[in-house]
């Protein structure tokens, strides 16, 4: 049998993770899609008790999987809130409307996220660069970037 290669399997340890702060959220991105192609990112989201994370709104382009690993996060979509503890996992295909909360007062949670294509980790790094000086963005700047990525909130029509 022919020896595979030379693809190799890495590991990436939490010290070494690039860590963004983005409003109240940490952010350590592990894998960006460098290594797959952009097939697929994680990240680990770490959101303190009673903090939200964004507007509502959804992705025309990607999928996403949250994988509740510490405390517990609420999802909200046009149906409902959706309460998921550690261990639980949410999926978000493509044009479905959500967001996330940390709905506990008095516990963190925390939440490891991929998004398929990888790419769509370069969102939070352009959050994080244009806050990275305690800059306030308005509801239309990160519209704006979240138009870069193909993620709009609920009112934008799904076809162009």
């Amino acid at each position: 049998m022919p020896i595979r290669g030379p693809v190799h399997a890495k590991l990436h340890k939490k010290d070494a993770a690039e860590t963004l702060r983005v409003g109240p959220l940490t952010i350590r991105i592990y894998e960006d899609g460098s290594l797959t192609e952009n097939r697929v990112s994680g990240v680990l989201l770490e959101i303190p008790a009673g903090k939200s994370g964004p507007p509502m709104h959804w992705h025309r382009f990607h999928d996403e999987l949250f994988l509740v690993t510490k405390g517990a996060m609420t999802f909200v979509t046009p149906d409902g809130e959706v309460a998921a503890s550690a261990g639980d996992l949410m999926t978000v295909p493509p044009g479905a409307v959500h967001t996330f909360k940390n709905a506990s007062d008095t516990e963190d949670c925390e939440c490891y996220m991929t998004a398929t294509p990888g790419h769509y980790v370069d969102y939070f790094r352009m959050l994080g660069k244009a806050t990275e000086a305690g800059k306030q963005l308005t509801s239309g700047d990160v519209e704006h970037l979240m138009a870069l990525f193909g993620t709009f909130p609920p009112n934008v029509e799904s076809e162009p």
